[in-house]
């Protein structure tokens, strides 16, 4: 078992730690200039709305990325109470 401070060398690969690699780099560019070009292009494109929010430019982008904040913290919350053990499977094998 490792200290608190140290890697476990079988999970070391998976570690998203440090710099990306090229192709991650890259795919992650490219979509990042995609999401910025559809948020610009939201405040050229007339669209019906139903919703006086949605009339508003870059709506979904901000209520999309607040939905991924709220998820995201809903379920480090989550952890706490569903998480099992490190141990867990370390039990009697019947």
């Amino acid at each position: 078992m490792t200290g608190h401070g140290e890697k476990d060398q079988a999970h070391a690969e998976h570690d998203f730690e440090g710099p990306l690699q090229p192709g991650t780099r890259k795919l992650t560019r490219v979509f990042l200039v995609a999401s910025a070009l559809l948020f610009v292009a939201d405040f050229f494109v007339k669209r019906e709305t139903h919703v006086g929010a949605e009339e508003i430019p870059g709506f979904y982008a901000v209520y999309g990325f607040a939905g991924c904040v709220v998820f995201v913290l809903v379920a480090k919350e989550m952890r706490k109470v569903v998480g099992r053990d490190e141990s867990f499977h370390d039990g009697d094998d019947r």
